[in-house]
């Protein structure tokens, strides 16, 4: 019998939460087509974790990357994060706890979404990544 079950589409998360992130591989366990693997943003940020080399040995489909407070400092990280060249053909998804805050921090829409607990924000990261897979070509990495 030749079983020919595609392989999951990874999705990575960047964030500081054990409880976001457990929402998040819930909320895509359901969905039952994703595979989460996720990295605490702190060790991209102390250099415990190699961005590049992570992306590479995971190979994402989308990454969602959390800002968390400091927002300035971590919106100046998060860009070098943004233009790393593994980045190159991966979706991407921001979400935040305070998108006004960080909207207000760098002069514009940030595109964030505002993560606070509901239902209602898992199903628009959901959303945000299913947007982000239909709309960022597949690249060989």
């Amino acid at each position: 019998m030749v079983h020919n079950s595609k392989p999951a589409t990874v999705v990575a998360l960047f964030n500081a939460s054990d409880d976001t992130v457990d929402m998040v591989r819930r909320m895509l366990g359901a969905a039952n087509v994703l595979c989460l693997v996720n990295c605490r943003f702190a060790d991209l940020r102390k250099g415990v974790v190699d961005f590049g080399g992570y992306l590479r040995e995971h190979d994402p489909r989308v990454v969602v990357i959390d800002i968390s407070p400091p927002y300035e400092q971590n919106w100046t990280f998060f860009r070098t994060l943004r233009d790393h060249p593994a980045m190159v053909g991966r979706g991407l998804v921001l979400t935040t706890t305070n998108k006004d805050r960080l909207d207000e921090l760098i002069g514009g829409d940030s595109h964030a979404i505002e993560v606070v607990g509901k239902p209602y924000d898992l199903r628009q990261i959901k959303s945000a990544i299913d947007l982000a897979l239909v709309t960022t070509p597949p690249s060989d990495h």
